[in-house]
């Protein structure tokens, strides 16, 4: 007889306009499932062979990109990065989130130096006992740049134990162009299935 296990971990990815002068009127403008990246398994086979980090705090997922990059014709479980991440200017000097500085690992080695977003403990949801939920928040004072956001990815903290920190992509999606502005927060509601 043989143990066949396995593990297909699903996601789902929603966008919400929230005006703050319509009485915090909401507009869902993406629904859609999201990619679980090959840095998914990367990560948790880090952590199950006890290969990586000895901290279990590594292996959370609480940072993420945003990027101006996105195209739904090349993407996957290989994606390892954006296309185009945004930069710490680009977010703009009063994001509503910590900023942070990291080589991200790509494609097994270490890339260039990036600026990630920080989710917020509070901003992280258990939802049951396999699925979590991450919101990430662009008020109206972030990313307010001219190029349209359309791709966005969750990374899990720092699975080698590297120092400094070197997160790895685990869930990508691209998604339709959304112009930024100062009218409104900008919410991704990510739902991961585990």
């Amino acid at each position: 007889m043989q143990n066949k296990s396995s593990y297909n971990p699903v996601g789902r990815l929603q966008i919400w306009k929230v005006y703050e002068d319509r009485d915090k009127e909401r507009e869902l403008v993406w629904d859609e499932r999201n990619t679980i990246t090959s840095g998914m398994g990367v990560g948790l086979s880090h952590l199950f062979s006890a290969s990586g980090s000895t901290s279990i705090a590594d292996y959370q997922i609480i940072n993420f990109q945003i990027g101006t990059g996105g195209d739904f014709d090349d993407y996957g479980a290989s994606t390892y990065k954006l296309q185009t991440p945004l930069t710490s200017t680009e977010y703009g000097e009063n994001a509503s989130f910590v900023k942070e500085t990291f080589q991200p690992i790509e494609s097994g080695s270490l890339g260039s130096s990036k600026t990630f977003g920080k989710i917020r403990f509070s901003n992280i949801h258990k939802i049951n006992k396999t699925a979590v939920r991450f919101t990430i928040v662009l008020d109206p004072n972030t990313a307010n740049i001219t190029e349209q956001l359309d791709e966005i990815g969750l990374f899990m903290r720092n699975p080698r134990g590297l120092t400094p920190h070197s997160p790895i992509l685990v869930a990508y999606r691209p998604f339709i162009g959304i112009t930024k502005t100062s009218d409104y927060s900008l919410i991704f509601i990510w739902t991961i299935q585990f």
